[in-house]
């Protein structure tokens, strides 16, 4: 017995060993990549962290600080928002309704509406094109700006009230015939990404289920998943670990308020967090077996032929010998998101920053490097 417990612990020494190797391996070719391949600077970056999970193994490295008032490290616990990355999380739980069969891809938008706030000239609006950004609708409302009197709260004052009456006089336009949409069925693939379509998402996933779109996102996916952090709004002791966020001229700014457009650019979270949800993303839990649907429905996206807008994600082709990456970004004022993850080498990357500097091709640069530079082993 003895015998046994000593081996126990001496696999327990060996095994924390070679996982301190790794990470001090990694941490180096991480730091190499920052020094030698991007243009990050701490006087407009303060402060970000790195989450990098390789088949069972999960690391984080905090960089700079969590505001330039203190020297306090990020770590896999600061908050952060997240922006646009909110809407792989919509777009989730949106597959997760469809396989309890309470939402439908291909059925209308406006099926999941009370009468009042229908669009007759939208009634071929699916579910599906909202998701993946092939509606036709515009990146935002066409008079947002009237409601956006705060400089860095841009959402603060536009609620879902201003949001239906802009639906429902909405009429969509085709891009190259520039003709009113029909209400005959048309096929429409014109990708352009809308903030707008995850908004409207919120609505139909709100009235359709008699739930708010925050009640429903925890019911199904942070708790069960244990997402603990992951939020639109946070209690003070989560407040409290939110990193200060700052603007490209270096200046503070305070996190956003929503009213509406939660589920599309509403989440806050943690390194530690996402590197979790990317873990059921790449198929670690059974009962989130739906996300699958996230990844499918590829749409080609103009001016670049190696990216394909999927179900609330990306697609970026890297070599026609290497596998794809699935990822998506999201900014606010003052804070940067970026994850990214190949399904088949179960590798993930997640970057979090408090600057509204653009911090993506870190994360890219780093998925590459855990995957051999996209050769396969």
């Amino acid at each position: 017995m003895k015998k046994h417990f000593a081996f126990i612990i001496l696999s327990i020494f060996l095994i924390s060993n070679i996982l301190a190797q790794d990470r001090t391996n990694l941490k180096k070719e991480i730091d190499k990549i920052i020094h030698y391949d991007t243009e990050i600077e701490y006087s407009k970056t303060p402060g970000f962290v790195v989450a990098v999970k390789v088949q069972d193994s999960i690391f984080y490295f905090g960089y700079g600080s969590i505001s330039k008032e203190k020297t306090q490290q990020p770590n896999e616990n600061t908050i952060f928002e997240i922006g646009g990355l909110t809407k792989s999380f919509t777009a989730s739980l949106v597959s997760l309704l469809v396989a309890e069969g309470k939402m439908e891809y291909e059925k209308s938008f406006n099926s999941y509406l009370p009468n009042d706030e229908k669009n007759e000239d939208l009634e071929n609006l699916t579910i599906d094109q909202l998701l993946t950004h092939t509606s036709g609708m515009p990146r935002m409302p066409l008079e947002f700006g009237v409601k956006e009197t705060e400089m860095h709260n841009p959402y603060a004052h536009y609620t879902q009230k201003d949001l239906m009456d802009f639906y429902k006089i909405f009429i969509p336009i085709e891009p190259k015939k520039k003709k009113r949409w029909c209400r005959k069925k048309q096929k429409n693939d014109n990708y352009l990404y809308s903030h707008l379509n995850y908004a409207l998402l919120e609505r139909a996933i709100a009235y359709s289920q008699h739930q708010s779109f925050e009640n429903l996102l925890e019911q199904k996916i942070t708790r069960p998943l244990h997402l603990m952090d992951t939020k639109v709004q946070l209690s003070e002791e989560q407040q409290s670990r939110l990193a200060t966020g700052y603007t490209t001229s270096g200046a503070p700014t305070p996190p956003w308020k929503f009213q509406s457009f939660k589920a599309s650019e509403g989440l806050k979270s943690t390194a530690k967090d996402l590197i979790h949800f990317a873990e059921a993303q790449m198929g670690c839990c059974p009962d989130f077996k739906a996300f699958e649907q996230t990844h499918l429905g590829k749409k080609k996206v103009r001016h670049n032929k190696r990216v394909e807008a999927t179900r609330g994600w990306h697609i970026i082709s890297t070599n026609k010998k290497f596998y794809d990456v699935i990822a998506h970004s999201g900014t606010t004022n003052g804070h940067r998101a970026y994850l990214a993850f190949v399904k088949e080498t179960d590798t993930a990357v997640v970057v979090l920053s408090n600057s509204e500097h653009g911090m993506q091709s870190l994360g890219y640069l780093i998925l590459q490097m855990v995957n051999n530079y996209w050769k396969k082993w």
